[in-house]
């Protein structure tokens, strides 16, 4: 066994291990296996995305590199279908590669701004996936708290530290009609994931909850109906207005089994029922 599939299988137990470890939080905008899918994600920000959506069968392109060639025995290992080619070196065969595989039903995900940069720059070409079948786009972000972050890399590449708590945000899907212009669209992919990059990378933890829930791209709200309908509503509308992409539930009973649903705020709960669905803030606004 030479040295890259040595130091692939290293990779591959070290990231298997770290993923079950980890205390994580998924964010969907939407269902993510709902219908077929490309993934948009930053080269950086690869390992946990890929880690967490592994035995899907998912299409990765992989560089000619030879750390393209480590990349891709990962892959392999997480039941990936690795792709190789870029966007310098056999790329138009790489995405014929890429396209015969989504015909017959396969997700596919790409590094937007890889192999070799600018980062988080999106190149136009990785969307003709998109644009030729009809698939709709999912920008998705991912972090680790405790992180190995490589910062004299072009793609401050990271990696996630065991027992970290982790959080990964799919996004709103983005459709690429075969009329769209693929430069725009690839301004508006880059601006989908940079909003969720600055929520992953900083928001996510703070400990301020306004400006947790300003910047969620879809925070969860319950509140408790103690009396009056009404009045719910009323508090209802008024988050609406404050946080306009506020998901709502109003309940008259909050069962134990809510706290699965990960809502951010509990509103008109007692102090242990709020402890139970906040347990990041452990407070009501």
């Amino acid at each position: 066994m030479d040295s890259r599939k040595i130091l692939s299988k290293i990779a591959y137990w070290y990231v298997a291990f770290t993923k079950k470890t980890l205390r994580l939080k998924v964010i969907e905008l939407v269902p993510r296996f709902e219908e077929q899918s490309v993934y948009a994600l930053w080269h950086g920000e690869q390992i946990l995305p890929l880690c967490l959506n592994s035995g899907r069968r998912i299409v990765a392109m992989c560089s000619m590199s030879k750390d393209g060639e480590i990349q891709a025995g990962v892959l392999k290992d997480f039941d990936f279908i690795a792709v190789r080619g870029s966007s310098s070196k056999h790329a138009e065969r790489a995405l014929i590669e890429t396209i015969r595989y989504a015909r017959k039903g396969h997700f596919v995900a790409f590094t937007v701004d890889g192999p070799k940069g600018p980062v988080y720059k999106v190149k136009p070409g990785l969307l003709l996936v998109s644009q030729k079948l009809g698939i709709r786009l999912i920008p998705i972000s991912a972090v680790a708290k405790n992180s190995l972050v490589f910062n004299k890399s072009w793609d401050k590449f990271r990696v996630p530290l065991p027992f970290s708590k982790t959080v990964i945000v799919y996004g709103n899907p983005i459709k690429i009609s075969k009329e769209d212009n693929l430069d725009g669209k690839a301004l508006e992919v880059e601006e989908e994931l940079n909003k969720l990059k600055d929520f992953t990378n900083k928001y996510y933890w703070l400990k301020n909850i306004d400006e947790y829930l300003s910047h969620h791209p879809k925070p969860k709200f319950i509140i408790k109906c103690k009396n009056s309908l009404d009045e719910c509503n009323k508090k209802a509308e008024e988050i609406k207005q404050k946080y306009p992409k506020a998901e709502i539930t109003i309940a008259e009973k909050v069962k134990f089994s809510m706290r699965k649903e990960q809502f951010d705020v509990a509103i008109g709960t007692t102090l242990f029922e709020n402890l139970i669905l906040n347990p990041d803030f452990k407070q009501t606004i």
